[in-house]
């Protein structure tokens, strides 16, 4: 079987993630990956330079679904079209590449692959990296499950919560949990960063947030409840490891705040690093506090199979991959006050970190690996087109 990855050309963060890890998975089941691509961009170069072949479209640009229901409704006529114009391209790339099956992320995407897909006669997969926006008398997935229907799209969701959003009426969404490289993040990484390091003290309590330095990961949160806590409790360090806003804005805005709270010395911005798996060595709770429901959370995985125990907003994945009290625990509310409730708890269970660690990692490795999704995917793809075979 052949898949084609129908992407953008621009990824980045968990997009790319996901496009790199599991259509590199596939290949062990017998899964041959192409790539089509948009335009030419930079997430183009790093495939290729992974030695796989990409056949750039054009120099297209779809824009972006967001705004208000007024302003989706204008840019979804452009986009469609834009999609209308480069269909018939996709379509004769999708059979130049001898595709079985399209695979696409980016909902602008979506209706374009799915109606190149439906003109070759081939499966179309959307595995929806977002949640659905609430639009007033639910516009946005009435429209998604028409667009579903119509092109005979398959829609997998990346957790309950995200399928959730989508609804099951007409089409039932399939949920595929994302997985991480269980042999990449383990507790015995190679080339480990010590808190030496880092500069930070052997004794301290560390927690970690692995994400981009944006206001809706909820550094900020995190660190006002750090700060909020009783007497007693300031020995701990906050490791931000995640790259700011390209202005550096947001970077600068945590470090005045850290600096005003007198926190100066007990928070760590490292920045972006290709390799966030060196870094868990020197973090005893890893931290997902994400102010708005997360899709799924693929850092809290990656956490997991590094052994440690994870503090989460219990909103969407996190929600479904951490199991309270057993592998770290839970906060109901992203606010200042439930997230410093939240640390005090991790606290409380500190004799039992390595416990819980242990337990992550078990989880993770049972339920939540890029092997685990690879199989569960090509199953999938094998029973729809044994089904359209049939048809």
């Amino acid at each position: 079987m052949r898949v084609a990855w129908i992407i953008a050309g621009d990824e980045t963060g968990g997009v790319a993630q996901a496009v790199r890890g599991l259509s590199a998975a596939v290949r062990a089941h017998g899964i041959e990956p192409a790539f089509i691509s948009l335009a030419d961009g930079q997430f183009c170069g790093e495939m290729r330079r992974r030695g796989e072949a990409v056949e750039v479209l054009g120099d297209y640009h779809l824009p972006t679904l967001a705004g208000s229901l007024f302003g989706r409704a204008a840019t979804a006529a452009k986009i469609g079209a834009l999609s209308r114009r480069i269909r018939p391209a996709l379509a004769t790339a999708i059979r130049r590449a001898r595709a079985d099956t399209v695979h696409v992320l980016w909902p602008n995407l979506m209706p374009l692959a799915g109606a190149a897909a439906r003109e070759v006669g081939v499966l179309s997969i959307w595995e929806m990296p977002n949640i659905l926006g609430r639009y007033p008398f639910a516009i946005n997935r009435r429209i998604t499950q028409w667009r579903l229907r119509h092109y005979g799209v398959v829609p997998l969701a990346n957790s309950r919560y995200t399928a959730s959003t989508l609804g099951c009426r007409p089409v039932q969404p399939i949920v595929m949990h994302l997985g991480a490289d269980g042999t990449r993040f383990r507790p015995d990484a190679p080339s480990r960063l010590s808190r030496q390091d880092l500069g930070i003290p052997a004794d301290a309590a560390v927690f970690a947030i692995a994400a981009r330095l944006t206001p809706e990961k909820g550094q900020l949160v995190l660190l006002q409840a750090i700060a909020a806590l009783p007497p007693g409790h300031h020995g701990i360090h906050l490791l931000l490891i995640g790259g700011p806003l390209a202005d550096n804005e947001f970077g600068e805005e945590v470090k005045a705040l850290a600096a005003q709270l007198g926190m100066g010395e007990r928070v760590h911005l490292v920045g972006h690093s290709r390799t966030p798996e060196r870094f868990y060595a020197a973090v005893d709770v890893a931290v997902n506090a994400r102010i708005d429901p997360e899709p799924y959370g693929l850092s809290v995985v990656e956490a997991m199979l590094c052994a440690k125990p994870v503090l989460v907003h219990a909103l969407g994945g996190p929600a479904e991959t951490v199991i309270d009290g057993v592998t770290g625990w839970h906060v109901k509310e992203p606010t200042v006050e439930a997230f410093a409730a939240g640390i005090l708890r991790a606290l409380a269970d500190r004799p039992r970190w390595a416990e819980l660690g242990a337990a992550a990692r078990a989880r993770a490795l049972e339920h939540f690996t890029l092997e685990q999704q690879a199989a569960f995917y090509v199953k999938l793809l094998r029973q729809q087109l044994a089904g359209m075979a049939e048809l």
